[in-house]
């Protein structure tokens, strides 16, 4: 608990800042790709099930 108080009282340079502003924007790029890749996943998903469906049914 004690390294985290230190931490934080540290004084915060600008390189420290755009270091963090590099780091969330490479999370947010990584995020953004899982979600791209999440949702072809989800409509390849639906489009199975409808074909399942269509089988069971007999359309």
């Amino acid at each position: 608990m004690g390294w985290i108080r230190r931490v934080f009282r540290s004084e915060i340079r600008e390189s420290h800042v755009g270091l963090a502003l590099i780091f969330c924007l490479l999370i947010m790029s990584v995020m953004s790709i899982a979600l791209l890749w999440q949702a072809q996943i989800i409509a390849n998903q639906r489009d199975t099930i409808r074909l399942l469906e269509q089988l069971k049914v007999g359309n």
